[in-house]
């Protein structure tokens, strides 16, 4: 193994949590985040590869920016 390719995952890892700590552990502002680390985690066999769509990422959460949901509210 290379030097600094085991630690790829932890590096995810962290842009993750910054993301979190940075938004008050709104998690849905960091699924880039979450995706990216686990699918490096996968990319490196530290788990087991699955579907992303099985872990909350499919095409429609995709497509929907944070806060999308934000516009369709409406005031009464």
């Amino acid at each position: 193994m290379r030097p600094g390719t085991r630690f790829v995952p932890f590096m995810e890892k962290k842009d993750y949590l910054d993301c979190l700590k940075s938004s008050s552990h709104q998690s849905e502002t960091c699924r880039r985040f979450s995706k990216k680390y686990l699918e490096c985690r996968m990319a490196k066999n530290l788990m087991a590869r699955q579907d992303m769509s099985e872990l909350g990422f499919g095409k429609e959460a995709e497509a929907e920016a944070p806060g999308a949901n934000e516009s369709k509210r409406t005031d009464k």
